[in-house]
């Protein structure tokens, strides 16, 4: 059987949406290609049952982004697993690769917003990220949006790019009776008495909150606004009251808090001026909640027209979508319909098909498989 390597890694560096991809696509690889064999190289533990995986322990030093032994020590290892193929899951890889290999990039907001991020993250791009794209076999990334951007800031030609779109895991496609279970627990959880809408992600300066609280303001009806994750801007965010409302900052969340505040919010809003996908969109249509999204290339990509959108900067915009919910009952049970067959279209176990045709392509390309005797 032919060996397909897995850099299956899982960091403190790496985003949630990074840590899902890596987790979701590693189960599911196995299933999706019974003809070849898999090795996930991981500081973390995979419950893998399947006959054709298997783990391969790494020390935390080893999994380190951005480390001389991710430069050095890694790349032993991989190559001397007897892979024909390695899938760099991440961002973060080995500059030198003896083995043929795929990459994940799933966006590169880090080269667009470069002011949010270490003085260390564009001299990582250049001499690992370009290089190790460069000599990939195929780039996969999330959507049609970051083709352009993989052109433009790493020289990766569109041939080269193959778009999978990420999946929503089953726990987030709630049905009616579910929704209103939920929706209990996050009124008590979260002591919320008033109408609220929430938003999910972290708080760097491209997500754009400043417009999103701006148009809350603007709302004259009695709500709150949720606003999870984290980030330095927190102290700030708080500190806008309304009358008739308050902004709660929850921190990070668990996934079954995160759902019932789906569940029972007027609406989800997302106004990122950036991203490489919308995982956060996603979930939000599967559990029923309407979405309202920032006109931006990838929500749009994820939303269709199954959302509510606006110019990304514009409060007043913003503020009339989220009166509108509010509301009219009509028009978010519209929302909520459209949302969740959207999402229905979208699953892991796609996303880990798609992956695996890439790895059959690639091993064909270059004559690689191998036979292990």
């Amino acid at each position: 059987m032919t060996l397909i390597a897995l850099d299956a890694r899982l960091t403190r560096q790496m985003s949630v949406g990074m840590k899902t991809y890596v987790e979701e696509v590693v189960r599911r690889l196995p299933a999706a290609a019974p003809e070849l064999e898999f090795l996930a190289v991981s500081n973390a533990k995979f419950d893998l049952d399947e006959p054709n995986v298997k783990h391969l322990p790494i020390s935390e030093a080893i999994a380190a982004n951005g480390s001389l032994q991710e430069q050095s020590a890694l790349p032993r290892v991989l190559g001397r697993c007897g892979a024909s193929l390695i899938h760099y899951m991440s961002v973060y890889a080995p500059r030198r690769s003896r083995v043929p290999h795929v990459y994940t990039i799933h966006d590169l907001i880090h080269l667009r917003f470069p002011e949010q991020f270490s003085w260390k993250v564009p001299p990582y791009y250049r001499f690992v990220v370009r290089p190790v794209a460069a000599t990939a076999r195929s780039v996969i990334t999330d959507s049609q949006a970051t083709v352009a951007d993989l052109q433009a800031f790493l020289g990766v030609r569109p041939e080269r790019v193959r778009v999978i779109p990420l999946g929503v895991a089953e726990s987030f496609r709630l049905s009616d009776e579910q929704r209103s279970a939920h929706a209990a627990r996050a009124a008590q959880s979260f002591a919320l008495e008033r109408p609220y809408f929430v938003y999910a992600g972290n708080h760097r300066a491209h997500k754009n909150l400043g417009t999103l609280i701006g148009a809350w303001r603007l709302l004259a009806a009695p709500c709150d606004l949720v606003i999870t994750g984290e980030g330095a801007a927190r102290p700030q965010l708080g500190a806008t009251p309304k009358p008739g409302g308050r902004v709660l900052l929850t921190g990070h969340v668990r996934v079954e808090d995160l759902l019932a505040l789906y569940a029972g919010c007027v609406a989800a809003v997302q106004p990122s001026l950036y991203e490489g996908f919308g995982l956060s969109v996603l979930e939000a249509m599967a559990a029923g909640a309407p979405v309202i999204i920032a006109r931006t290339p990838a929500l749009v990509d994820v939303g269709g027209d199954c959302v509510l959108s606006f110019t990304p900067t514009d409060e007043s915009s913003l503020a009339s979508l989220m009166a509108a919910v509010l509301k009219d009952d009509r028009l978010a049970a519209r929302l909520r319909d459209g949302g969740r067959k959207r999402a229905a279209q979208y699953s892991w176990d796609l996303t880990a098909r798609r992956t695996a045709d890439v790895y059959r392509e690639a091993v064909a390309d270059v004559g690689l498989a191998k036979t292990k005797t």
